[in-house]
């Protein structure tokens, strides 16, 4: 089944092909596309570039506001359905008219079309000039089960701006999988966003059709909203992919390595892209590991392969020439893979060697609610010495550890940091605060008899109270209180190995268990019922039974096999508006959806993990 699985997951890259190709065939003759540069990666994921050849992509430019300079007279945009985009496109477009260049106009939208979009094109003169196009890919498979939807601005659509327009085009993607893949018979949605989607994939499926399958390959599929477990994001994790990605960046499954990696010596600073997937051996050993036992591995695989050059340079001719035959190539691109993974250590290293062990006691501190007055002297030197977005996510993690800074301690901090890294910064602190994640303790509202400066003074005075307050034993917060009915917080123990891990805190060096994978592994494990789980989470959870939930039998679906449990069916995590490498690297098999206990403790058959 597997296999089966592999097969129809690998379908998704013909249909977004396919569609692609329809779309360059409406456009006839040679033309000239003009790609949006956060376009790049996922587009590469999706074609290559004997493929737009093929569907007359004479030159590709990347997209820059000042404009490119083309020849051919069919020009093609494709751009995310973003309406500040669009109004460079507009802007281009009409400077062409002026020109009096005699040229076709076609927009490619991703992934949906938008109404702002459309007026806007009217607004501007050009509605009847560019001929429109949408292109909804489908969900974008990165590397064994980790797929994306690559929508890299929902977060900020949703929950600071509050604009839902992308969610037609999520709930589609997920319609599309379950016409591959089957009716998922129960999906348990976390968040207001998530069962938004679960209801519009459920109108899509009553009105649109479902896939002829008698039964699905997906047993379950959980949505959760980003905001039920912000602690994710902020903390710091100890795996070698989560710390690449914390140091390097990881955009659809590549990062940008330059010569600090690389190992050029004569001053060039390009940078080269290097797509981390399972094919390559050295990172599908190391991508999950604890970053303590990467640089042992590496050191053997070295020495390992001196040894093999060492006996290939004292065998016969005939041997010879079947050597360079066979494995050279091979082992030509096992020693790059191993020389960049090993740059890419010692730039981590450099990089966050020297802080990260008083980092880590600090979250850790953050966590458990202890320490405030360290933690808080802590945060202030990380606005000196570690840059911004360190320090902010420090700041953003202690607020909510601490349900909140009091006015005192936030009016400062603030201060601090828009001495440090400028003024310009207002109006990330607005959206932290529009995020709840900068709320400053003892705020309320204004009572309507009550003056300006007594209102002053009352606020002072409740910041000062808090700040003392703050000082004494500390009661349980609803933080911890949430994490320790939940249990996300792992048993400390003298036996609790890192190297050797038994639950998914070991991504975080054991101080703290994803909402995602807790709540799956309790589903999974049958330790309570769907309803009661979707229950147990901080924000709206729902269960939604494709069938009668008597015509599923859980037992069949999630059967025991001695001391292990044992899936049957594909499941499926995903994380709307935002998901992080150290999210899906919580099992043994990083490739995997993260929710699932490893070291033997679960035995699956596939998991998905789909993020936007």
């Amino acid at each position: 089944m597997q296999n089966t699985v592999e097969y129809r997951l690998d379908a998704l890259h013909q249909i977004s092909q396919r569609k692609l190709g329809e779309i360059l065939k409406k456009i006839p003759g040679k033309k000239e596309l003009i790609i949006d540069p956060v376009l790049m990666k996922p587009l590469e994921c999706i074609t290559g570039v004997q493929f737009l050849r093929s569907h007359g992509v004479d030159k590709i430019f990347k997209f820059e506001k000042s404009g490119v300079s083309c020849v051919n007279s069919q020009l093609v945009y494709m751009i995310y359905s973003d309406l500040i985009t669009a109004k460079y496109v507009c802007n281009q477009i009409n400077a062409s008219i002026h020109q009096n260049h005699q040229n076709s106009y076609n927009l490619i939208l991703v992934p949906s079309d938008l109404v702002a979009i459309q007026q806007l094109l009217e607004e501007e003169g050009v509605h009847g000039i560019l001929t429109v196009h949408i292109f909804p890919w489908e969900l974008i498979r990165l590397d064994g089960g980790v797929m994306s939807y690559e929508l890299p601005g929902l977060f900020k659509m949703l929950f600071v701006d509050g604009d839902r327009s992308m969610l037609p085009a999520v709930a589609r993607s997920l319609w599309s999988l379950q016409l591959l893949l089957g009716r998922i018979p129960l999906t348990l949605t976390q968040g207001r966003f998530s069962l938004q989607v679960r209801t519009m994939v459920d109108t899509l499926c009553n009105e649109l059709g479902t896939s002829d399958k008698a039964d699905s390959d997906i047993s379950c599929m959980l949505v959760v909203d980003r905001d039920v477990d912000y602690a994710s994001v902020l903390l710091t994790p100890v795996t070698y992919v989560g710390l690449l990605d914390e140091v390097f960046g990881i955009s659809s499954g590549t990062i940008e390595l330059d010569s600090r990696v690389t190992g050029n010596q004569d001053g060039a600073r390009e940078k080269i892209n290097y797509q981390l997937s399972s094919t390559d051996a050295i990172y599908n050993e190391i991508k999950n590991r604890h970053f303590s036992d990467v640089f042992p591995f590496l050191s053997s695989k070295t020495k390992e392969m001196q040894s093999e050059y060492n006996r290939s340079c004292n065998v016969a001719l005939q041997e010879m020439k079947h050597y360079v035959a066979t494995e050279l190539r091979k082992v030509t691109a096992l020693k790059r893979s191993l020389a960049y993974h090993i740059g890419a250590c010692e730039v981590i290293i450099g990089e966050m060697g020297h802080r990260y062990e008083s980092l880590h006691q600090v979250e850790k501190n953050m966590l458990e609610g202890r320490n405030k007055r360290e933690n808080f002297s802590y945060v202030e030197e990380c606005l000196a010495t570690s840059g911004k977005l360190t320090s902010l996510r420090l700041l953003c993690l202690l607020a909510l550890t601490q349900d909140g800074l009091s006015v005192d301690e936030a009016t400062l901090l603030k201060t601090q940091f828009l001495h440090c890294c400028g003024y310009e910064h207002l109006v990330t602190f607005h959206n932290l605060e529009k995020l709840g994640l900068l709320t400053p303790q003892g705020m309320g509202t204004n009572p309507g008899n009550t003056s300006s400066g007594a209102s002053d003074a009352a606020g002072k005075l409740a910041g000062r109270v808090a700040q003392v307050v703050s000082q004494l034993p500390k009661r349980t917060g609803a933080f911890q209180a949430f994490a320790y009915k939940l249990k996300l917080f792992p048993e400390a123990s003298e036996e609790y190995d890192l190297k050797q891990p038994k639950d998914p805190g070991y991504v975080f060096g054991g101080l703290y268990v994803p909402v995602v994978c807790r709540l799956v592994s309790l589903l999974i494990k049958k330790e309570l019922s769907p309803e009661e789980i979707v229950k147990l989470g901080p924000s709206i959870g729902t269960t939604s039974w494709a069938k009668k939930p008597g015509d599923w039998d859980m037992n069949r679906m999630f059967p025991r096999c001695g001391d292990k449990w044992v899936m049957n069916y594909v499941e499926i995590g995903f994380l709307l508006a935002g998901g992080r490498l150290k999210e899906m690297a919580r099992t043994g098999h990083p490739d995997t959806m993260p929710v699932l206990l490893i070291q033997g403790l679960l035995r699956v058959n596939h998991r998905i993990f789909i993020y936007t």
